[in-house]
């Protein structure tokens, strides 16, 4: 794969920020510059894009090598400057000899045998290089420290003369590290010969050899050695194990590994600076004053972890709960696939669904680009590709898009997969990026065309979802209303539902009389609601999809900013003669503007109020 210059200083720089620890920047950083696509997150692609790998060897020669690839790489630039740095003069001189550092430093290879150990002492210095073969375990286990291993290994090293070293007097043998009084951990070492050029993964269970510098007491010094087959050299050259970085793990819990890559062809381009400010102008009627709050910017696609829950979308604060409660309800379609509804699916499942979920909608809004039909998924860069203007105030996230062109549901499914990181990155984002990609696949043009009045725009007040920004995601069209077809009042047309949905609606605006649902939304085929109740959105359902709406209906709610700690499970009594009061619980309200008269059981746990 071939990446660009700044995906590449970007990996290259969070790899600093890594391997020194600098958790707060590179926090900060990641929220700034969101990974993307181009990210490399493994340390040997990385290595092999910028063609170090031959730098990284020389590397951990030295006595105090460098952590990050940066370092190595403006140590080596400044050594071919000719400007040298005070410890770069200092490795130099004890390279020479002109600086003896205490104790024994070890590189090369070695060998193991079941042989008395001797050690080797060159005349002419005081580090030595130490050739072996290795042996495969054999005999009865034994213990050696903390660590289970085989028969005790004895080393012989060849060279001039030797002194035996007794098995009572431990020896510890350390890659590319010295004696000294310096407390440090050593590193793993690689698994081949030459292995500079890999990244190793150790296996999980290692041989511990011990040696100990003769006629002294020394520090604790030990590495786990794995074994290797008889006859292969093992070359102690300190390498890092092939892993993906696992910074922020705490935070993303929730990686794409378990699913299975999908191929996308999907191309991609920046976003233009007209782009930007009909996507800000379509949802909040301007584009140079106002953006999306905190609240927006903050939320993403977590999934809950509560027991039995795990289903469900975790939603921070009030704000964007009809994105989330649109999503969620698809969500409860494609598990209602299975021959019963999964209250606690797996990870993998729960991103498939999600992956699902969000193509789908996409793809119901995706409009005909001459004979194709065409969606869009945007992510962030992680780079402002459009700069402030008279018109556009910048907001940190709509001037980075990246717009992927989809031409089919499985290339859709495929980019939002790759995509995914960033639709569920904990610090926030995705509702947003999921947003602008449902607005571009309908296209800002055809949005107005949807509406009973051109200039109306998809936000609501406080930074509440409006009516036509949850039909845009339900329906796949922005209509303002929730009836079924179109109405004429007075020589205008007035634009509703167009034909049965999937996923229905029900609203406490119905008990107030400030507008009536039709039957396209009350009556959906999955038996799957979402629920409008005080400007905040959330999810209705019936686990048997066989449902009869006529009989007796057990009902399952959940509300992602409800902090439930369990759902909640509701039966319907329809036709009991029960008379709705202002004092009944919200809920209660909207499920009977479906079920008329009709009795409520909240089977034990306290109603909603």
């Amino acid at each position: 794969m071939s990446y660009t210059v700044e995906s590449v200083t970007e990996s290259l720089f969070r790899e600093y920020l890594h391997r020194n620890n600098l958790r707060a920047s590179l926090e900060a950083f990641e929220k700034e510059v969101p990974r993307t696509a181009q990210s490399i997150s493994n340390r040997l692609e990385l290595a092999k894009s910028l063609k170090i790998l031959k730098l990284i060897k020389a590397n951990k020669h030295r006595e105090k090598p460098f952590v990050s690839m940066a370092e190595m790489i403006v140590a080596d630039m400044m050594t071919k400057a000719g400007l040298k740095s005070a410890d770069i003069v200092i490795e130099e001189k004890r390279h020479h000899g002109e600086l003896n550092p205490e104790g024994l430093m070890i590189k090369g290879t070695f060998s193991l045998s079941k042989t008395n150990i001797h050690k080797t002492k060159s005349t002419h210095q005081k580090s030595e290089h130490l050739v072996a073969k290795t042996s495969p375990p054999q005999g009865k286990e034994t213990r050696s420290g903390s660590h289970k291993s085989k028969t005790r290994y004895h080393s012989s090293f060849s060279g001039k003369t030797s002194s035996p070293i007794h098995e009572k007097e431990p020896l510890m043998v350390v890659g590319s590290c010295q004696h000294s009084n310096t407390n440090t951990s050593p590193r793993p070492p690689s698994r081949q010969k030459n292995s500079y050029s890999e990244f190793e993964t150790l296996p999980e269970k290692h041989e511990t050899v011990t040696v100990a510098k003769h006629g002294k007491k020394t520090d604790n010094l030990s590495f786990t050695c794995p074994p290797v087959s008889h006859g292969d050299l093992l070359e102690f050259i300190d390498i890092e194990n092939d892993i993906h970085d696992d910074v922020d793990t705490t935070k993303l819990r929730l990686s794409n590994r378990a699913l299975k890559p999908l191929s996308s062809a999907a191309s991609v381009v920046d976003i233009t600076a007209e782009n930007a400010i009909e996507l800000r102008e379509i949802i909040f009627g301007n584009a140079n004053s106002l953006s999306f709050n905190a609240e927006w910017m903050k939320q993403s696609f977590i999934f809950n972890d509560a027991n039995n829950l795990e289903f469900g979308l975790v939603q921070h604060k009030g704000g964007p709960c009809g994105v989330l409660a649109v999503v969620q309800a698809f969500i409860v379609k494609y598990l209602l696939t299975e021959s019963c509804f999964i209250f606690s699916p797996s990870n993998s499942q729960r991103q498939n669904i999600l992956c699902k979920s969000l193509s789908h909608i996409l793809w119901q809004a995706a409009n005909y680009q001459g004979s194709s039909k065409v969606a869009y998924v945007c992510s962030n860069s992680g780079r402002s590709k459009v700069g402030p203007s008279l018109r556009y105030r910048c907001d940190g996230i709509t001037e980075k898009l990246q717009i992927y062109k989809c031409t089919s549901l499985q290339e859709t499914e495929a980019t939002i997969q790759t995509n995914l990181p960033q639709y569920q990155n904990f610090n926030g984002g995705g509702c947003i990026l999921f947003l602008y990609s449902a607005i571009l696949s309908r296209g800002v043009q055809n949005i107005r065309g949807d509406m009973d009045d051109p200039g109306s725009i998809l936000m609501a007040n406080h930074g509440y979802c409006g009516q036509e920004m949850v039909n845009l995601l339900s329906a796949g069209y922005a209509a303002q209303n929730v009836f079924n077809n179109v109405i004429d009042l007075d020589g205008k047309a007035l634009k509703g539902i167009r034909e049965p949905r999937d996923i229905g609606l029900l609203t406490l605006y119905e008990y107030y009389k400030v507008f009536e649902v039709g039957s396209f939304l009350k009556n959906p085929s999955t038996g799957i609601w979402i629920i409008c109740s005080e400007s905040h959105y959330s999810v209705l359902f019936c686990t048997d999809d066989k449902y009869d709406p006529d009989s007796v209906t057990e009902l399952v709610y959940y509300d992602s900013l409800g902090n439930q700690e369990a759902p909640y499970y509701l039966t319907v009594y329809p036709n009991s003669g029960v008379v709705s009061s202002d004092d009944d619980p919200p809920l209660e309200l909207c499920i009977r503007s479906r079920w008329k008269a009709s009795r409520i059981d909240w089977n034990g746990s306290d109603p909603l109020l």
